[in-house]
């Protein structure tokens, strides 16, 4: 068996050291009283639109000067919170439409050129493992990153934007 000497423990200990305070502590009783939390899905009115996702913290007084919310992660992706005002955020998240330009023919030497679909795999590199109605979010308290994990987070009805009007 192989002796360690002091400069190894102290490299060890000081990689295992790094390794502990890199992983952030997520608390699930957020200190600010919410009023509302809630998404909602979005449809726009035309195929290149897209849609989205928004999601809306509203909080039942101001958070303090040094408080500040930053960002969600939710539905495996992570968005920063615009302040609408002294206790409503917002974060939005897009969907940007796939290209569907594919020629369909009876005859297969025609539809040559299409791309094949891509198929999306599950995103290994987001933080957090969380079910469909669990999102995380993010606050800084006088510089130190704090996190808070929600769950049962209700969804409201899905907004459809009508298509533009056409114009003369």
């Amino acid at each position: 068996m192989r002796k360690l000497n002091g400069f190894s423990v102290f490299i060890a200990l000081f990689l295992l050291t790094i390794s502990c305070s890199s992983n952030k502590e997520i608390n699930e009783n957020v200190p600010y009283q919410t009023e509302n939390i809630y998404f909602q899905n979005w449809v726009g009115g035309q195929q290149q639109t897209g849609g989205g996702t928004n999601f809306h913290v509203k909080f039942k007084q101001a958070l303090l000067n040094d408080v500040t919310l930053k960002k969600v992660y939710f539905h495996q992706k992570e968005a920063s919170f615009e302040k609408n005002n002294e206790t409503t955020y917002t974060a939005h998240f897009f969907y940007k439409p796939s290209k569907t330009d594919l020629i369909f023919d009876e005859n297969p030497t025609n539809e040559y050129g299409n791309k094949a679909p891509e198929i999306k795999t599950s995103k290994t590199d987001f933080p957090f493992v969380l079910k469909e109605d669990e999102a995380i979010l993010e606050f800084v308290v006088k510089n130190k990153t704090q996190l808070y994990k929600i769950k049962n987070i209700p969804e409201k009805e899905l907004l459809a934007y009508p298509s533009a009007r056409p114009r003369n």
